[in-house]
């Protein structure tokens, strides 16, 4: 059985890396064994993660043509976990780096969102959190860590449309840290968290979780709340209609 997540270990700086071909696409057993790479790693003393993706793509986002044969109970449990992910990275107590090596749209952008940086390939592609455009809200931590990011006027604006952004535009507003060559994603993002770490790490890391605090407390304050709405809005009428639309047409 293939693994979904690729452990390499940089003398301390953990790559965990997606790698679930062929487009990393975010069903139960993926996201699960994101949570499990995240806790053993940063249980077994390691300095800083990079959670990276393959060649040309970083995460196509939710697995939509799996969420769809779920019944209510399974997507409940799918939310809950999903979004604990995203509180997971965000609440991290060592720092994290999304090595962006491709596409990353939805579900893959919301992950890299509540990354500490994002490095990201030079090219033709594609990143943003589309959720408005298949029918569902973006809730106030999405956005709220986005706008962190690029500001209030962009992060209205990209949401409200449901728009994707090329990397350019990503990296000039903000939201990508870096653009490199593609070969050098990893590469970068492993001498970013070199850097990082080499500072005292007890005051890095209370200083970086103080920077993140609104965006934490949100997590505290709505973290059940969203998983349980969006596991309801999942089966709305528009909702269920432009997923199938999606799903017919991936």
């Amino acid at each position: 059985m293939t693994e979904l997540t690729l452990i390499k270990d940089n003398d301390g700086i953990i790559d965990i890396q997606m790698n679930r071909p062929p487009v990393n696409a975010l069903n139960y057993e993926l996201v699960d064994a994101l949570h499990q790479a995240i806790d053993l790693n940063t249980s077994n003393g390691a300095k800083g993660l990079i959670l990276s993706g393959g060649e040309g793509i970083y995460s196509a986002g939710l697995d939509v043509k799996k969420l769809l044969e779920m019944n209510a109970d399974e997507i409940s449990v799918f939310f809950k976990s999903f979004w604990g992910l995203m509180a997971k990275i965000s609440r991290s107590p060592i720092p994290i780096a999304a090595a962006i090596t491709g596409h990353s749209p939805a579900g893959g952008a919301v992950l890299a969102n509540f990354c500490d940086y994002r490095i990201a390939a030079k090219g033709s592609f594609k990143i943003g959190m589309n959720e408005v455009f298949v029918g569902l809200e973006v809730p106030r931590v999405i956005y709220k860590g986005f706008a962190r990011h690029v500001g209030e006027k962009h992060a209205t604006n990209l949401m409200i449309h449901g728009k994707l952004m090329d990397f350019d535009f990503a990296h000039d507003i903000g939201f990508i840290d870096e653009l490199v060559e593609p070969k050098e994603v990893k590469t970068r993002a492993l001498d970013w968290m070199k850097n990082l770490t080499q500072l005292p790490p007890s005051a890095m890391n209370r200083t970086r979780l103080n920077a993140k605090s609104e965006i934490n407390d949100l997590f505290d304050e709505q973290l059940s709340l969203m998983s349980e709405g969006y596991a309801e809005g999942w089966f709305d009428e528009e909702v269920q209609s432009r997923m199938k639309y999606i799903a017919e047409n991936l």
